[in-house]
C-alpha cells in the first residue's frame, strides 16, 4: 500500500476471467483500492476476487468506455489504474508508479501517464508490426473519462498534460486462437454498432491542427474515426503491420496477426454495411453476373444470394 502521498484505485472490468483474475490482482496488491467492476460472470471471478479483498460491484455490460466511464466516480480515490484482467503489472512499472505516488512530483502537473504494454499473441511477445510498445493512457485522475467509443476506446489528453511512466503491462489478450475469434466476433460487432452511430456526424468533427499534428493519441482517435469508411483499409492494415512496421520479423505468428486484424476490419466494415441494409456495388454486380450466367458457368446453383445480407 502507499504510505504516503496519491493513493491509487486500481480498476478492473471483468466478465467470467477465472483463469486469468487471480494474476492481474496479485500484480496490483500493492495498490489502496481494487476495485473490480463485474458484468454479471457466471464463473468464479466474483469469487476470487473477492478472496484477494477486491471490492465487487456488479452491473450489467453495454460497451468497454461506458462500463469504465460508470464506475470511474465510484473509486475512491484521486488516481486510478485501469487494468484488465488479462494484463499483469510488472514489477519496474509498479516500482514507478508508487514513486510518482509517493512522492507526488509530477501528479499535480499531469493529468494522465501513458504505459507501454506488451502483447502476447499465442503465447508468444510480438515486438514488431506496431504491436510494442502500445501505449495508452491507463493512469490518470479521477476526473478524466474514456472517448466514447463501442470498442478500441482511449483517455485522450492534450500532449502538455500527460507524460509517459517507465515499465510495461503485459498483455495475455490472445491466448488461443478460439478465444481470438470469440472475441474477433464480439468486436467486430461492437466496431460496426460504433460505425453505425458515428457515419452521419464523423465528417463534420472539427479538427484541431495543432493536436493533430503534435499528439499522437489525439491523431490515432481521429484515424480511428475516418478507417472503416475508407476504401481498401484492410488490405492496408495487413500492408501496414506486416510490410511497413516489420511484422515479418515475428515469423509466422506476424503473418497470422497481421492477417487476423485485417480480416476483422473486414468483417467490421461488413457487419455495418448488413446494419445499414447497404450492399457494395461491386458485389451486387458480381453476385448479378454469377446468377445470370449460371448456366453457361456450369455452376449448377440457384439464386440465394440475399441483397439485404453481407455475412462472410
Amino acid at each position: 500500500m502507499t504510505n504516503n502521498g496519491h493513493k491509487l484505485t486500481v480498476l478492473i472490468p471483468t466478465y467470467n476471467e477465472e483463469d486469468l483474475i487471480a494474476q492481474a490482482i496479485k500484480s496490483v496488491l500493492w495498490a489502496d483500492e481494487i476495485f473490480v467492476v463485474d458484468s454479471f460472470s457466471t464463473d468464479k471471478t466474483v469469487e476470487i476476487a473477492e478472496s484477494y479483498g477486491a471490492r465487487v460491484i456488479q452491473r450489467k455490460f453495454t460497451y468497454h468506455a461506458d462500463q469504465k466511464n460508470w464506475a470511474i466516480p465510484k473509486s475512491k480515490y484521486d488516481w486510478i489504474l485501469v487494468l484488465d484482467s488479462d494484463e499483469v503489472v510488472t514489477d519496474e512499472l509498479r516500482d514507478n508508479i508508487k514513486k510518482l505516488l509517493n512522492s507526488g512530483e509530477g501528479m499535480n502537473k499531469y493529468d494522465g501517464y501513458e504505459i507501454a504494454r506488451k502483447h502476447f499473441f499465442l503465447k508468444k511477445f510480438l515486438r514488431w508490426g506496431g504491436r510494442y510498445p502500445l501505449y495508452n493512457v491507463r493512469l490518470f485522475k479521477r476526473t478524466i473519462r474514456y472517448e466514447d467509443r463501442n470498442v478500441h476506446e482511449h483517455i485522450i489528453l492534450p500532449k502538455d498534460k500527460m507524460q509517459v511512466v517507465d515499465g510495461d503491462m503485459l498483455h495475455y489478450s490472445d491466448r488461443s486462437l478460439s478465444q481470438f475469434f470469440e472475441k474477433f466476433n464480439r468486436y467486430s460487432t461492437q466496431q460496426a454498432n460504433y460505425m453505425v452511430k458515428a457515419h452521419e456526424s464523423i465528417f463534420k468533427t472539427k479538427v484541431d491542427l495543432k493536436q493533430f499534428f503534435t499528439n499522437g493519441l489525439y491523431t490515432k482517435a481521429l484515424i480511428k474515426d475516418v478507417w472503416f469508411f475508407i476504401p481498401g483499409t484492410s488490405f492496408a492494415r495487413f500492408v501496414y503491420m506486416y510490410i511497413v512496421r516489420f511484422g515479418f520479423l515475428d515469423g509466422r505468428y506476424g503473418f497470422l496477426i497481421a492477417v487476423l486484424y485485417a480480416f476483422q476490419d473486414y468483417v467490421s466494415k461488413t457487419k455495418y454495411l448488413e446494419m445499414r441494409d447497404k450492399t457494395p456495388k461491386i458485389r451486387l454486380a458480381i453476385q448479378e453476373f454469377i446468377t445470370n450466367n449460371c448456366d453457361a458457368l456450369n455452376c449448377n446453383m440457384k439464386n440465394d444470394f440475399s441483397l439485404k445480407s453481407n455475412n462472410i
